[in-house]
């Protein structure tokens, strides 16, 4: 299955001459032959936006949410990336991407309306053969299940909200759970993975240190940036292989 055949850029495969969640951080991707990680939230005027943070702060230098936004907003060059690049729509990641390599969306925290679960379903429906989702929040987990259980869809935990991950699993089900490396080797988790069928992405990836725990731990991916696999001799093979393959439920 694709989500666990090529490792999984963060964000897409940026460096310092190309912005995070940007059109050509995916082009890089996509030319390296590696799988993408995208974020995605809602924008005011309703269209779904990819931009990881929930302010403007650190990547634009503007003081404002990302939902107070507008379409028009983002086309203009008020609120352009590092590199120069416009914050994309999903619909032209989408158009970009279209099944060229995998695509892992994250859905970001919105209340619990359900707007960007659904508007986010409308766009992707019919491509699950190249689309996986994640989320921090369980209810997002949960009404994928129920709504679209076609897609493969993974649970994400730090240790700030682990404890509330494991507690809902049994809801979820998730076919994936995605963990922050440090806490990958939680015997707990493993458990719960083994009891629920679900295989393990770990992030985020950006040392041979994490590399080695990763395949340590039995990750059966790896969600990386700012650190060269050719150079270091990462070998693919080494990830184990998943123990789960799922289909429609």
């Amino acid at each position: 299955m694709w989500l666990y055949e090529r490792p999984i850029t963060h964000r897409g495969l940026h460096n310092k001459s190309i912005s995070e969640n940007s059109l050509n951080a995916y082009k890089n991707s996509i030319e390296h032959n590696y799988n993408i990680e995208i974020d995605v939230h809602l924008l005011k005027s309703g269209e779904i936006v990819v931009f990881h943070d929930f302010t403007l702060t650190r990547m634009c230098k503007k003081n404002v949410k990302i939902s107070n936004l507008t379409l028009a907003d983002i086309k203009s060059d008020e609120y352009l990336l590092p590199d120069g690049q416009h914050i994309p729509l999903l619909s032209e990641v989408l158009e970009l991407i279209n099944g060229k390599t995998g695509l892992l969306i994250e859905l970001k925290l919105a209340l619990f309306s359900y707007k960007l679960e659904n508007e986010l379903l409308k766009q992707i429906k019919g491509k699950e053969d190249w689309i996986a989702i994640q989320a921090f929040n369980p209810l997002t987990v949960i009404w994928y299940r129920k709504h679209a259980p076609e897609f493969e869809r993974g649970i994400l935990s730090s240790n700030i909200v682990f404890p509330i991950t494991m507690l809902a699993f049994k809801k979820m089900q998730p076919t994936f759970a995605s963990y922050d490396i440090k806490n990958a080797n939680n015997p707990r988790l493993h458990k719960l993975m083994e009891k629920y069928k679900s295989n393990m992405l770990t992030w985020t990836i950006n040392s041979e240190d994490k590399v080695n725990k990763s395949i340590e731990y039995k990750s059966n991916n790896i969600i990386f940036e700012n650190i060269d696999l050719d150079e270091i001799g990462f070998d693919n093979t080494k990830i184990t292989t998943p123990k789960y393959q799922h289909t429609s439920k």
